[in-house]
């Protein structure tokens, strides 16, 4: 019995080492890899969050030309403007505004003339690129507009008032709570609210004149909160 143990093990010997190749080392098991923590990299564009302040406060500089859409002399009235904008995001691209706005006629001379002109307007925006630093966006709204004399009664100015469609396009440069932004605007004013029935006379005198047109661009800056 001890002589064939003796046989068979130099025999198993031999067998295991034909099965591995000479140099041959078996390999150890491979390392298992701690699990991976995600790695959350932010907008490389931005690291803006647009709607942690949804509302902002605007202030706008700019000029606004009239023309009276009955009149073939094609006469512009130049107003300088001011503008209040109070804005909510309700959406990362969606906007509502009020828009407050004021002016007085600008002459050649670069005075201010008797006339005056405000309104109001109630609009909306889609942002295009809105958590970009760079974005811009289409407006469009309804409101009011009045243009009469700077020295003119409450009552003339009421009686005044222009139902108006306001649309434009704007663009805007981001830091932060802190942008700077221009825009490009269109208006069409309707008959003034105490000439509805009147018949349209050819006129270039933007208070009498049935309807204007009128066209505006504003540099601004605004502050989000």
């Amino acid at each position: 019995m001890r002589s064939a143990l003796g046989l068979l093990i130099p025999l198993f010997s031999a067998s295991t080492a034909l099965a591995q190749a000479p140099g041959e080392v078996a390999p150890d098991p491979e390392p298992v890899p701690p699990s991976a923590t995600p790695t959350i990299i932010a907008n490389p564009s931005t690291g803006i969050d647009v709607m942690r302040r949804r509302w902002a406060v605007g202030l706008n500089l700019g000029g606004m030309s009239l023309t009276a859409d009955d009149d073939t002399t094609g006469t512009e009235t130049q107003f300088r403007t001011g503008e209040l904008s109070i804005r909510y995001r309700a959406t990362p691209h969606f906007e509502l505004e009020l828009l407050l706005s004021g002016g007085a006629v600008s002459l050649e001379e670069g005075e201010d003339g008797e006339l005056a002109m405000g309104g109001g307007t109630l609009a909306a925006r889609y942002r295009f690129r809105a958590e970009h630093r760079w974005n811009w966006w289409l407006m469009g709204g309804l409101g009011m507009t009045v243009i009469e004399r700077a020295d003119s009664t409450e009552e003339q100015r009421d009686s005044a008032g222009r139902a108006h469609v306001a649309f434009g396009v704007g663009l805007e440069r981001r830091f932060n709570r802190f942008a700077i932004h221009a825009e490009m605007r269109g208006m069409a004013m309707g008959p003034r609210e105490d000439e509805m029935d009147v018949v349209p006379q050819r006129t270039i005198d933007p208070r009498t004149a049935q309807n204007l047109s009128a066209g505006q661009f504003n540099l601004g800056a605004s502050f989000y909160f």
